[in-house]
């Protein structure tokens, strides 16, 4: 990891704040076309910003999610060679990625939620999709608070937070079942 200046660090913390906060936009969003868009542009940003904390496996592996969001985002037909043959390919590249990269034990915890994904967003929609990225966000922590990233540590905790809300069964009351004594 090199060193940046104390005024360079405060805009590398900030774009990761607003890639934060596209990401926030993105897992909120109850299309899944939406949530794959804005997790592209989420993922751009995020490149940008473990890039300039150091982190080569972070900066690839964002990289290789913005292709991942954005093929998946643009197909129309699911054909079984592209089923079959996209995620292992995706799933092979993050794992090489770790191989070349990966140092650290958080380091092979955002490898495995790059080869979750990469099977997730071809296969998953809707509540599957987003539990799916609930387990990658908890894998992804790790490697935010190995690196400090201040955003991403916020991110990944508010994002689970966001899914696990989105994820649970709303009760309401039923006011009918009993009149009225």
């Amino acid at each position: 990891m090199f060193e940046l200046s104390h005024q360079s660090l405060l805009w590398v913390q900030a774009l990761g704040f607003v890639s934060m906060a596209v990401g926030w936009w993105a897992n909120a969003q109850k299309n899944d076309q939406h949530l794959l868009s804005g997790n592209l542009v989420a993922s751009g940003l995020t490149a940008i910003h473990l890039g300039l904390l150091g982190s080569n496996l972070g900066l690839f592996n964002q990289l290789l999610n913005m292709v991942r969001f954005a093929i998946c985002r643009n197909r129309v037909s699911r054909t079984k060679r592209c089923s079959i043959y996209l995620p292992l390919l995706f799933a092979s590249l993050a794992f090489l990625q770790g191989l070349l990269w990966a140092n650290h034990w958080a380091e092979w915890c955002a490898v495995a939620s790059a080869v979750l994904m990469s099977f997730a967003l071809f296969y998953a929609k809707g509540a599957q999709l987003r539990i799916a990225m609930l387990i990658s966000n908890l894998l992804n922590l790790a490697l935010s608070v190995y690196l400090l990233s201040w955003s991403g540590i916020a991110y990944q905790v508010i994002t689970i937070l966001i899914l696990s809300c989105a994820l649970l069964p709303l009760k309401t009351p039923n006011y009918a079942a009993k009149p009225a004594a």
